[in-house]
């Protein structure tokens, strides 16, 4: 073994060590006090971690099993290297440049493909799997299916599932760091620039999941429960009223004892040009209704009929909501 392997497999155990969860105050301390003593050790470190951080796919099982085996009884001199080629090998291999078929990919998607909404615009997709899924304005959407799971990426913007059932082939949406899992399920996922990600059910069951598998954090929901996940965070479950949530497939937004800086914010989703909320005070003033989505600036037009504003237009076309004098 030559002198850069030795510090690949030293990189390797102790990037596996310090992500199994296990790592005690030493041990974090010797390893950073490794990548301070050698400017090569802390390159191999950080190729490691970026591989690792990419790949998210070694086998938290697997994984466990070994830190269980090998924990030793004291902080080594060096690496095991039965440990390190077990589990954190694998990613030298990756880092290596060698291709890890079973930790990765069991074979080509059998239907690969990008699908994209612009603002205002509302679509309709049937997947060769009979899933059927509708996007909401502005979002990006990426699907690939294979022959033993289905996988799709929410880029940005919202989409309601229509999922078949197949307890052989799960179908799974990321959104960011967010996972919802299912087999066969109808359910709403939105994420918004911010990063936060909403999940809500029409029917079936879903699980949620967020953050990296030594730190996961799950919930599981049924019909009508819904939930919003924001750094690695899942909120408590909330009820809720589902058709309300996915009206926007039917071209309607629908608002329930909402506070009104939220109405507008809702709306705004829609606008090209974004409206500016000065009316401070009545940020809470509760608002209900059923409005169009083909005209949203008009939802915000009609304000003045239930709220105590006005609404101004500003040089532009972007309108402004104050307080009604």
């Amino acid at each position: 073994m030559t002198a850069a392997d030795d510090i690949r497999e030293r990189a390797a155990w102790w990037l596996t060590r310090m992500h199994s969860g296990e790592a005690t105050h030493a041990e974090v301390d010797a390893c950073a006090a490794w990548r301070r003593a050698d400017p090569a050790h802390d390159r191999a470190y950080r190729g490691m971690e970026y591989v690792w951080r990419a790949s998210q796919h070694l086998p938290e099982q697997g994984l466990r099993a070994l830190l269980a085996r090998d924990k030793p009884a004291a902080l080594p001199s060096r690496p095991r290297r039965r440990f390190a080629y077990g589990a954190a090998g694998m990613v030298v291999a990756a880092a290596a440049g060698v291709t890890v078929l079973p930790l990765l990919r069991d074979g080509p998607a059998q239907y690969e493909a990008t699908f994209d909404t612009v603002l205002g615009e509302r679509r309709q997709l049937a997947l060769p799997d009979d899933s059927v899924v509708d996007l909401n304005g502005n979002t990006h959407l990426r699907v690939a299916l294979y022959a033993d799971r289905r996988e799709v990426e929410l880029l940005a913007g919202e989409a309601f599932f229509s999922v078949r059932r197949d307890a052989a082939r799960p179908f799974t949406v990321r959104a960011g760091e967010t996972l919802v899992t299912v087999t066969g399920t109808r359910f709403d996922v939105r994420r918004d620039p911010g990063g936060s990600v909403d999940v809500s059910v029409k029917s079936g069951s879903v699980n949620v999941a967020t953050g990296p598998w030594w730190h996961k954090r799950q919930q599981d929901l049924v019909a009508d429960q819904a939930v919003r996940v924001v750094e690695r965070r899942i909120s408590d479950v909330t009820h809720v009223t589902t058709d309300n949530i996915t009206a926007w497939r039917e071209g309607k937004i629908v608002f329930q004892d909402a506070p009104l800086i939220q109405v507008v914010a809702e709306v705004n989703r829609y606008l090209a040009l974004p409206a500016q909320f000065d009316a401070g005070p009545l940020a809470d003033f509760r608002v209900a209704g059923v409005f169009n989505l083909d005209a949203p600036q008009a939802v915000l037009e009609a304000l003045p009929a239930i709220a105590p504003v006005r609404v101004l237009r500003l040089p532009g076309g972007a309108l402004r909501i104050v307080a009604a004098r």
